[in-house]
């Protein structure tokens, strides 16, 4: 692989970053899909005109045969819908899963020199229900730290900015139950970790 962009998630245009959000997240949920409301929740766009670019976006990627839509039974007239992958959908999310793979090893080979990743226990004595990253690479002129988090359980990933705004979102098969070392694989991909914090609450909210 030639050397990556190390904002390689930052270079897409915004439709072209939400498409491969879409994909990745349809990816997490083979069998059943992933339902519409959940999406935009994951996504955080509960407002009128974010759900309208992840309506257009969700089109746009049926429209080439990468995304079924399937409207609920009692609502057939555009309500609640449920998104799955078509064969040529699952081979293009199994692509964009490997390259943030390559980026996630191109950065562990060239910064080989850093200090050891921080583990932090804020747990409590409670035991963990989350892990937090946070990386060298992405820290704001204040000196704030971007930072990603996983719910154990789930097969995504998020990244923050410092002000918990949502940047953007790693999603995998869920093929076999993963820890926090298999998951910092993927979240590597955004650059190198410089902490790792074990927390007991679950942010920014339960997932439904």
């Amino acid at each position: 692989m030639n050397e990556p962009s190390f904002d390689w998630f930052e270079d897409l245009t915004p439709e072209r970053k939400l498409e491969r959000q879409v994909l990745l997240l349809a990816l997490a949920h083979p069998w059943t899909g992933v339902r519409s409301d959940r999406l935009r929740t994951i996504l955080h766009r509960e407002t009128t005109n974010p759900i309208a670019e992840l309506v257009d976006v969700t089109w746009s990627l049926k429209r080439r045969d990468l995304l079924n839509i399937v409207s609920e039974p009692d609502d057939p007239a555009g309500g609640p819908c449920t998104y799955t992958l078509t064969l040529a959908g699952i081979e293009l999310a199994g692509e964009i899963l490997e390259e943030a793979r390559a980026c996630g090893r191109y950065w562990r080979q060239q910064h080989r020199g850093l200090p050891p990743t921080e583990e932090v226990d804020n747990t409590g004595g409670k035991g963990g229900r989350t892990i937090t990253w946070h990386f060298h690479n992405l820290v704001t002129d204040s000196g704030s730290l971007s930072f990603a988090n996983w719910t154990r359980g789930e097969h995504f990933v998020r990244l923050w900015s410092p002000e918990a705004a949502l940047r953007d979102v790693l999603a995998w098969k869920p093929q076999r139950l993963m820890s926090s070392d298999s998951v910092q694989e993927i979240v590597d991909a955004w650059g190198p970790v410089g902490r790792r914090t074990r927390q007991y609450r679950i942010f920014p909210t339960a997932e439904a």
